[in-house]
């Protein structure tokens, strides 16, 4: 048998190669974990969108007492000094346009100085 002809077997896999694969995965499982993280935690700030409203149907603090119409029961807000404005009548076209709606509900609540959620962050 001839010496010279010996078969070596070489590793495609050197332990430089194994350490970068290895840090790739672990990044990218970094990455996945910090995006899924993230999108939880903006799930749960931001409001949700349900039929066309966003947020509570009334400001806060009022009592909704049905059919789209407020109740400001605390005295909230400059409008509340007016006589006759302790309720507020929020199903009209005005205010349930689905473009604008929430907008025109915005313009009201910094009128009157009250807050609304979600609502008075959008004028």
């Amino acid at each position: 048998m001839n010496n010279n002809n010996k078969t070596i077997i070489k590793s495609t896999y050197t332990i430089d190669k194994v350490i970068i694969i290895v840090g790739i995965l672990g990044l990218l499982y970094i990455i996945i974990y910090i995006y899924n993280n993230y999108n939880k935690i903006i799930d749960s700030v931001l409001p949700t969108v349900t039929n066309g409203t966003l947020g509570a149907t009334c400001p806060d603090y009022w009592d909704s007492i049905g059919n789209g119409k407020c109740k400001n029961t605390n005295k909230i807000g400059i409008c509340s000094k007016i006589d006759g404005a302790d309720v507020m009548d929020f199903n009209s076209d005005v205010f349930t346009n689905v473009n604008s709606g929430n907008y025109a509900k915005c313009k009201w609540a910094k009128g009157c100085n009250v807050s609304w959620g979600s609502i008075d962050r959008l004028c």
